[in-house]
């Protein structure tokens, strides 16, 4: 089951690498939870179903001039009821549209899946992302 999980999680990341943010819905369970934590993002909160969690990212980058992002490791987590957690380490990089102001961040990604079906993602800091998969710190930091 491991593979087919860090399949699917390789598989979305690789499409918003090229900004193909609503690829992929047979990836998502339709009751689909994402969280954006307040760690890392602006407008956070918790979101039910794709298309709201597509809305609320879209509307988030409507503040970007420039925005992409570039995964670097997709780490397989642990054991959770009902599937296992995958992480993905991230690169944000951007422009503010208004303020100009650009920002390159190490972040993460935790997915919750089952059977390579993505039932739930926490948009977080890099750290907590670190410790869901059971590491202190980066590969190569």
């Amino acid at each position: 089951m491991a593979q087919e999980n860090i399949d699917a999680v390789r598989h979305v990341c690789a499409h918003w690498e090229r900004g193909e943010w609503d690829w992929g819905a047979g990836l998502f369970d339709p009751e689909l939870e994402v969280v954006f934590s307040t760690t890392s993002f602006p407008d956070a909160g918790t979101y039910r179903g794709g298309r709201g969690a597509l809305d609320a990212w879209r509307r988030w980058l409507e503040a970007w001039g420039e925005f992409s992002t570039e995964f670097d490791e997709v780490i397989q987590g642990g054991e959770i009821e009902g599937g296992e957690q995958i992480v993905a380490l991230n690169r944000l990089r951007g422009r503010g549209k208004e303020s100009g102001v650009a920002v390159d961040r190490e972040v993460g990604i935790i997915f919750d899946c089952d059977g390579g079906v993505i039932r739930r993602m926490v948009f977080c800091d890099r750290q907590a992302a670190l410790e869901a998969a059971g590491r202190t710190e980066a590969k190569g930091s």
